[in-house]
């Protein structure tokens, strides 16, 4: 398994910090990562949200994207 290197760019920058701020930064990397896990697999982040508890999630998805919004075109970045 590979370590995220902003990972080690917290652990390296910790010293003296509070330890809610180092957590909260941690924290945002190793969500950042889940979520790239469920949306790697378009056709089955729906179903593994659900299997993994994190049902306001996809229920949210679908209320932004519609049902089934993994079966949809993908749209181009427009920015």
């Amino acid at each position: 398994m590979e370590i995220d290197p902003r990972l080690l760019e917290i652990d390296r920058t910790s010293d003296g910090r509070e330890p809610t701020a180092v957590y909260e930064d941690q924290m945002a990397v190793i969500v950042d990562n889940l979520m790239a896990g469920y949306f790697a697999h378009p056709q089955r982040t729906d179903a593994m949200l659900r299997r993994d508890g994190m049902t306001k999630t996809a229920d949210h998805l679908v209320e932004l994207f519609g049902p089934e919004w993994w079966q949809q075109p993908r749209r181009e970045n427009r920015s």
